[in-house]
């Protein structure tokens, strides 16, 4: 009988035993699905594999001490937990880069030119929704998530060129509307 015809429990018990082709059914029996079920909550390939990747290796680096007792089910609660790990990680990159950015918009001088980030970030946020919907996207894919224009240009269809513009075009704006935060002093 070949690893294949074997169920999910016979799979675990030969893994726990360092049968690397027992593994290797598991990765290819489950691999695509788990793709598919963590991409749906991501929404970006490389996250995505990367979920699935860390998962299957922690399967085979803990498979000693593992209590597996329904496979599917707990590969599936392992890709929820480590996508809702991953999305909670961006969301507090995300708050860093805003924090970082606001620096960038303007350079404090003084410690009392600092205020509540929070404050800025929701005047930010506000602008952002009154600009026009491509250019508040390009800004928040640039300045926010860093991704590099080439790579923004790609995704959305347009020249390197268009996407410095609507870059340009956002930053303008921005410091006209957020003028209230930034002090000369």
């Amino acid at each position: 009988m070949s690893h294949t015809d074997l169920d999910d429990e016979m799979l675990v018990n030969l893994m726990k035993g360092d049968d690397a082709d027992a593994f290797k059914i598991i990765y290819q029996r489950y691999w695509r699905q788990l793709y598919g079920f963590v991409y749906q909550q991501l929404g970006y390939k490389e996250d995505s594999e990367e979920v699935v990747h860390d998962l299957m290796l922690s399967l085979w680096q803990n498979r000693k001490h593992s209590q597996i007792q329904h496979l599917r089910i707990y590969l599936f609660i392992a890709a929820r937990n480590l996508t809702n790990k991953l999305i909670k990680s961006h969301i507090n990159l995300r708050k860093y880069r805003e924090y970082q950015l606001l620096h960038q918009v303007f350079e404090f001088k003084d410690s009392e030119d600092i205020f509540k980030v929070n404050d800025l970030t929701n005047a930010i946020e506000n602008v952002l929704k009154k600009m026009p919907e491509k250019t508040a996207t390009i800004f928040r894919m640039s300045k926010i998530d860093e991704i590099p224009v080439k790579k923004i240009a790609l995704k959305m269809d347009l020249t390197d060129k268009a996407v410095e513009y609507h870059i340009t075009k956002s930053l303008k704006i921005l410091r006209q509307h957020l003028q209230a935060f930034h002090s000369d002093n």
